[in-house]
């Protein structure tokens, strides 16, 4: 796992298409933009958590999209 500390504003690359920019900090809650092609899937951790997580991300007809969570 890479941890950054990053300021309000700031930004990271994933790849050369995937940008996570810090918009916010307001006590413990971290506010975060993602800007990502359509095709990725961007899913917030919680709903990838529980009995079945695989199932959950399989229901989408589109074998082709990947899943990114963000935990905070």
């Amino acid at each position: 796992m890479l941890v950054l500390s990053r300021k309000c504003g700031q930004s990271v690359r994933i790849g050369q298409n995937i940008t996570v920019t810090f918009l916010g900090i307001r006590g413990q809650v971290v506010k975060v933009g993602i800007d990502a092609p359509t095709l990725i899937r961007i899913l917030r951790g919680e709903l990838c958590d529980g009995d079945h997580p695989k199932e959950r991300l399989e229901d989408d007809s589109r074998p082709e999209r990947a899943a990114l969570s963000v935990h905070c």
